[in-house]
């Protein structure tokens, strides 16, 4: 896998993303990590706009934690 964090502010400031979507959908902190690295791992391989990463991977983590748990992308991200 890539390094995801280029610096130790940029961790921090997903850190702080992911804490907030673990308090907002509910899922323990361990199962919110690793959905939106694998989320921020996919935008980082084409983004040419650094700024935007944290905004989309936080939302779409946050729409694959809403899905129901028999979601097929959910538990292959869990599994």
């Amino acid at each position: 896998m890539p390094k995801l964090y280029d610096n130790p502010d940029l961790e921090a400031l997903h850190l702080k993303a992911m804490q907030a979507l673990a308090i907002e959908t509910g899922h323990e902190i361990t199962l919110v990590k690793q959905v939106y690295e694998v989320e921020l791992a996919r935008l980082q391989t084409g983004a040419h706009l650094k700024e935007y990463v944290v905004l989309l991977s936080s939302r779409r983590a946050r729409e694959s934690l809403s899905k129901p748990v028999h979601s097929k992308r959910l538990q292959a991200v869990t599994a």
